[in-house]
């Protein structure tokens, strides 16, 4: 009795003049390929039983050596002379082979003739995000030489910016990299596993070339005060202007966000003496033998240390002080 319910709740049948129809709900379609039509899917290797799924699989992946490995698949070995390969299922079509094996498989040539589906940038590892790229990488001499221009010659870092066409930030890593570098292989932690992976990665990315892909230097990182909207009433005689808008956002001017961007790093030309002049009074005390822990002093205000020793705190109190702020959001001030 289940199963007959079951079966008449599932599907309804209507009898008309020589025709039964049947409507079967829930009925699932099975998500094949746009390229895998009825003159597209190929044949059975070897007189086997396979499902369409199994044989554009197998149309896919090619044929193994003994190794185990899929030799004619372009997907099968990395990269060695700096370009990426990512999938292009619209002008692979399924055909990821160097070299077509049947009437079904097509070569590259024939794929690139075909004109079907839409160029691709090169670094686009996504083919439906357009906004996705991959990063160059600099290559080991241009950051040998970075490292010289600096440590050796003594250069500050905004030049060596704009010589190499790299934001302060980049060149700043660089630096601390190669320092972590340095210090790996006194401690001999550089293994073989870790050169091979290092040098694999490194051929299969692309490089940077300063004289095609040089950074914005005078490029502002967006604030993430700015991506949410506030609303202001002011007076429509009021002059209100960008700077205006920077205040309203509790933002710092654009000229003094350059000037902070282009003199910020440990190798800047500004960092020594901007050590020496934000100088807070803080040291470190002094240790003795068969002391552990070092005490650093530091003044502060009191009202900034922090709530005093048995104070209560509790956010769920119906006294509790309540303020806005500027975008009109609420929020509770400490007391």
């Amino acid at each position: 009795m289940l199963g007959r319910t079951v079966l008449e709740n599932s599907t309804s049948s209507v009898k008309t003049a020589g025709l039964q129809v049947s409507q079967v709900r829930y009925r699932r379609t099975l998500a094949y390929p746009f390229y895998s039509k009825a003159g597209n899917i190929p044949p059975t290797r070897k007189g086997r039983k396979q499902t369409v799924f199994k044989r554009l699989m197998d149309q896919f992946l090619g044929p193994k050596n003994y190794k185990g490995d899929y030799y004619l698949n372009k997907y099968a070995y990395p990269k060695t002379n700096h370009t990426t390969n990512y999938i292009d299922p619209r002008n692979e079509r399924g055909n990821a082979l160097l070299e077509p094996l049947s009437e079904f498989d097509v070569s590259s040539d024939d794929i690139a003739e075909s004109g079907r589906g839409r160029n691709r940038h090169t670094l686009q590892p996504f083919p439906l995000n357009s906004n996705c790229f991959t990063n160059l990488q600099v290559s080991n001499e241009t950051k040998v030489q970075i490292v010289n221009d600096i440590l050796l010659n003594k250069v500050p870092s905004q030049q060596v910016a704009l010589k190499y066409g790299l934001k302060i930030q980049r060149i700043e890593a660089i630096l601390k990299l190669r320092e972590i570098e340095e210090d790996w292989e006194q401690k001999g932690l550089i293994k073989g596993d870790l050169k091979r992976l290092s040098n694999t990665l490194y051929k299969m990315f692309p490089l940077y070339n300063p004289e095609k892909n040089a950074e914005n230097l005078t490029e502002i990182p967006i604030p993430r005060e700015t991506l949410q909207s506030r609303f202001l009433t002011i007076a429509e005689s009021e002059p209100f202007g960008p700077v205006d808008a920077a205040k309203e956002f509790n933002l710092e001017p654009a000229a003094v966000t350059l000037e902070r961007l282009s003199e910020g790093g440990e190798h800047s030309s500004h960092h020594d003496a901007a050590k020496k002049s934000k100088s807070d009074g803080s040291f470190i005390a002094t240790m003795h033998e068969g002391e552990k822990y070092a005490f650093k002093f530091t003044p502060v205000k009191v009202g900034k240390v922090g709530y005093r020793y048995g104070k209560v705190f509790r956010d769920n109190r119906k006294d509790r002080k309540i303020a806005y702020d500027a975008a009109g959001n609420k929020y509770y001030p400490l007391e």
